[in-house]
């Protein structure tokens, strides 16, 4: 019950960009439950937040390892890699994500971001169409995005 107060806490504070606040409040967590995928997964939102990049890169690979089911850890992975300008090792990380990770939209939303990025337009658009394909909600964002504004010119 108190790591639920806390998740709840942290997330509320994160939502007003108080990020020490959050941070204290994943830190008051028992130890037993660092390692709870949904601990865990707070504390890269964190991360990602205070964009330290390769903290969140390093917590969301373990999480990977250690919650091999749990999405997101390999979003945000993949994300935080794309974050240090390394688009190519973020493209091989959703690559390598489990197929019902690879049929959503936000896995080929990235990966168009990391293709227009590289350079291939191309494969940046067929990623793109699929996504939209997938969830049509995604166009209004693909549309403003500075990674895909290669896209439309």
């Amino acid at each position: 019950m108190e790591t639920m107060r806390a998740l709840n806490a942290a997330d509320g504070y994160l939502y007003f960009n108080l990020l020490d606040e959050a941070l204290a409040e994943l830190g008051a967590i028992p130890k037993l439950d660092q390692e709870e995928a949904a601990v865990m997964l707070a504390r890269i939102r964190l991360l990602l937040h205070k964009r330290e990049w390769r903290s969140a890169e390093v917590l969301s690979a373990r999480g990977t390892g250690l919650h091999p089911d749990e999405g997101e850890f390999t979003v945000q992975r993949a994300f935080a890699l794309h974050q240090m300008d390394k688009d190519e090792k973020a493209e091989q990380v959703l690559l390598s994500a489990p197929d019902w990770i690879r049929r959503t939209g936000i896995l080929h939303y990235n990966l168009a971001c990391y293709e227009a990025r590289l350079g291939d337009i191309s494969a940046a658009r067929q990623c793109i169409d699929t996504a939209i394909q997938i969830n049509a909600g995604i166009k209004k964002s693909a549309r403003v995005d500075p990674d895909l504004q290669s896209l439309w010119n």
